[in-house]
């Protein structure tokens, strides 16, 4: 009786090395294999030999965690390569004014430079100077709205009020593009929740935008729903198409290629944080050549 215990407990002993011994191995295949993932490029997944209950989760845990850092990686990597176009883009856009402020102080400078000339380049100097001025002050801007340093102070607003005052400030720029906005806004009040400097900017870079990149006239519109407040600009567009549309809103993005509109492509993306920022809606969209970019708010 006391053989048949010994014998027992060796076969206990014995299965229990073995079982140990196969947990060591399959431990130590697992280290193997995130080492070879560490340092290779791979899409080698945890696979097991020992179906182990405690194994299998920690294999289940560990794929997650390698799936989870290749997604985090690849996404890195991207956001690399746009900061990296995005820096270029930068460069470039505020060299060309530099270069060209750069030409015309060498012309001033010329001996052979007539007064007439003289006038001429310095009110070209002044108005490139300008032109930078206003790229860095969007630069600035757009940081502080990414990096949430542009705070709001939220209160009522009459948004048909607010938008005749900002149409109005741009008169002469419509008379000079040969264009008057045609204009769709109740006498009365419509009112909004939101910030009136943010959304006299929203407005504004709007506006701007069609002026720069705009075809024929432009129609404004105001329209009261149930819920909602809706504020929508459209004019002609005929090299715009749907996939471009969509992406008007991005940052730095332009529409121009060889970047020779002198804007930092950042106006549109300033307008959709600062709707956002409001709470409220705001997308673009192309109807028979024509870009239709709507704001909805909710209605107060």
């Amino acid at each position: 009786m006391l053989w048949l215990i010994i014998i027992i407990l060796l076969l206990v002993i014995a299965v229990l090395c073995s079982y140990i011994f196969l947990y060591k191995s399959e431990l130590k295949s697992i280290v193997s294999k995130l080492q070879f993932i560490r340092e290779n490029e791979t899409n080698m997944k945890i696979n097991l030999q020992l179906k182990s209950k405690e194994i299998k989760e920690l294999a289940n845990e560990l794929n997650y965690i390698i799936n989870h850092y290749k997604i985090e990686k690849t996404s890195l990597s991207k956001a690399q390569r746009e900061f990296k176009e995005e820096i270029t883009n930068i460069s470039h856009d505020l060299r060309t004014p530099l270069t060209s402020i750069s030409g015309y102080v060498q012309m001033l400078e010329a001996e052979n430079t007539s007064k007439e000339k003289k006038k001429e380049y310095y009110n070209i100097i002044r108005r490139r100077i300008g032109s930078l001025v206003q790229m860095l002050d969007e630069f600035f801007e757009f940081t502080r709205i990414e990096a949430n340093e542009y705070p709001l102070h939220i209160e009522r607003i009459n948004v048909n009020s607010l938008l005749t005052e900002v149409i109005s400030l741009f008169y002469y720029d419509f008379i000079s593009k040969g264009e008057e906005p045609r204009i769709q806004i109740a006498p009365g009040p419509t009112y909004i929740s939101g910030d009136k400097d943010a959304l006299k900017r929203v407005f504004q870079n709007l506006i701007k935008n069609y002026l720069n990149h705009g075809v024929g006239s432009i129609a404004i519109s105001v329209k009261e729903e149930e819920k909602h407040i809706n504020i929508s600009f459209k004019n002609y567009a005929p090299d715009i198409d749907k996939e471009e549309a969509e992406k008007l809103f991005m940052r730095f993005y332009t529409g121009d290629k060889s970047r020779t509109t002198k804007t930092t492509g950042l106006g549109l993306a300033i307008v959709k944080n600062l709707v956002v920022k409001m709470n409220g809606k705001i997308e673009a969209m192309v109807d028979d050549s024509f870009l239709i970019i709507n704001i909805s708010f909710n209605n107060n």
